[in-house]
């Protein structure tokens, strides 16, 4: 049996809130995951970094 992939929070990185969460593969492990999102909190479309676990 397979195991699973990592949980992790997306947070946004001018506010610092935490949006959304999302599974990575393990083929990226090592590299931070970054995705440009929308933030209610801003209130506009920012880049949301991988936050801590």
């Amino acid at each position: 049996m397979a195991g699973k992939k990592p949980f992790l929070k997306v947070q946004c990185s001018v506010c610092k809130t935490t949006n959304y969460f999302t599974k990575k593969s393990k083929k990226v492990g090592e590299k931070k995951l970054e995705l440009k999102k929308f933030c209610s909190t801003c209130r506009k479309h920012s880049v949301h970094k991988e936050g801590k676990k």
